[in-house]
């Protein structure tokens, strides 16, 4: 019995683990590149908020900011595995209904930053049939690896700079007294930053 209860255990967990989540080497290599970007954030922060009552510092703040890159390397991931996905099936599908199926999730997919009555969500079962139709139409060598490491591109880093001037401008929302002023506390200007070319 106990035997069965760890074997069932052991299997919750495999489940449970995130196949796109970063690893350590990425994780280095993410603090490499944005490191100076979360810390200049955090302090702008700070500065434009010395006169409010929080408790952290600027290491929380920049701790916070990291966790938000960390989780763009993680969405930016399951985004290249998806859309990748969906043009290789899309390359390969020889069938009408097949093909039907890739026009659905590439709607709903397209669909997936929409708010209100328009929202359209590319969740866990859309994923599983995402990977399904990538086992059944794409040639084993030319299936996309949902561990396969982190694309460091352009993209991803115009990315990754979004998230984390966003997570500022939640993290001032928070520590702001008056909402009168949290518009012009908020919208610190990235550009004096990038313009240097620190990243």
């Amino acid at each position: 019995m106990c035997r069965w209860v760890g074997n069932e255990r052991k299997e919750r967990m495999k489940k449970k683990k995130d196949p796109f989540a970063v690893t350590n080497e990425e994780f280095a290599e993410l603090e490499a590149h944005f490191s100076d970007l979360c810390y200049f954030v955090s302090w702008q922060l700070m500065r434009k908020n010395l006169k409010n009552n929080h408790t952290e510092d600027v290491e929380d703040v920049t701790q916070r900011i990291r966790m938000a890159v960390i989780r763009a390397g993680r969405y930016y991931k399951r985004q290249v595995y998806i859309e990748t996905g969906l043009k290789l099936i899309e390359e390969y599908a020889n069938d009408r209904f097949t093909s039907k199926i890739v026009e659905e999730l590439k709607f709903l997919w397209s669909n997936r930053t929409k708010h209100g009555a328009n929202r359209q969500r590319f969740g866990e079962h859309q994923e599983q049939l995402l990977d399904m139709m990538i086992e059944k139409c794409v040639p084993k060598e030319c299936r996309p690896k949902k561990n396969a490491t982190l694309l460091m591109d352009k993209k991803f880093t115009s990315y990754c700079k979004a998230i984390a001037w966003n997570e500022q401008k939640s993290l001032g929302k928070r520590i702001s007294r008056e909402r009168s002023i949290r518009s012009s506390m908020c919208s610190l200007s990235e550009f004096d930053y990038l313009a240097e070319e620190h990243i």
